[in-house]
């Protein structure tokens, strides 16, 4: 995305995740007094739906289990569309 300078070269696109049910999900990182910040994916309401989790743990929200799938528009990857929960993570 840069050169090394801190100047954009490219954008990659916005970024639209969804569940299995289709419902759109944003990003929420909830802050927290250690060094990694977990990530979780609430609806429209509110609700969590999904979450990337700091730590190696059972979660019944986990990318995997809900089957989250990230749509991209715009930018470099635009109409591109990922269901990996590896590649999902990421991009979180």
């Amino acid at each position: 995305m840069d050169n090394g300078d801190g100047i954009a070269v490219g954008w990659l696109g916005h970024p639209i995740f969804r569940d299995k049910d289709g419902r759109k999900l944003f990003i929420r990182r909830m802050p927290t007094f250690f060094e990694t910040f977990p990530v979780v994916l609430v609806d429209g309401d509110g609700i969590v739906r999904a979450d990337v989790p700091f730590r190696r743990a059972e979660s019944k929200y986990s990318v995997e289990q809900v089957g989250v799938t990230v749509e991209f528009y715009g930018g470099k990857l635009n109409g591109v569309s990922y269901s990996d929960p590896a590649t999902v993570k990421k991009i979180c």
